[in-house]
């Protein structure tokens, strides 16, 4: 199976953003709460296979806000779609950060594997993230 990666504008994903969260969060959310420079949406011929919010901080800097992967495509097709991202983001970028809630294991052990490294704890609505760095100091 192959994948290919479309990037949407702020403007151009508000309209799939709520949809695309539901089905991987199985919950609603305020699309006006995105704080997006753009996103990015891993899919193949059929259909989206997961998704990545961006912020752009500065011309080198970047942070992902929000992603995950649609249900059907959670595990191994998740992880190439996430590398997709992955790649197309170093390509353009010096340093990525995210913050990841501390039991989503197989999510950090993949950021690890990545070469993102914990700088930092945070404390969202009594749940733990850690926040992760790529990249250049």
């Amino acid at each position: 199976m192959t994948f290919a990666v479309a990037r949407y504008t702020a403007d151009e994903w508000m309209e799939y953003s709520d949809s695309a969260h539901r089905l991987v969060f199985k919950e609603s959310r305020n699309p006006e709460l995105d704080r997006i420079s753009f996103a990015l949406l891993a899919h193949n011929q059929k259909s989206p296979v997961g998704y990545v919010t961006c912020r752009e901080i500065d011309a080198d800097s970047l942070y992902w806000q929000y992603g995950g992967a649609m249900d059907e495509f959670k595990g191994f097709n998740a992880v190439r779609a996430f590398k997709l991202f992955f790649d197309y983001c170093k390509e353009r970028y010096k340093r990525i950060t995210t913050l990841v809630k501390n039991d989503n294991v197989q999510y950090l052990h993949l950021l690890m594997k990545m070469g993102f490294r914990a700088i930092g704890l945070r404390c969202f609505a009594n749940e733990i993230y850690l926040e992760m760095f790529w990249g250049e100091q």
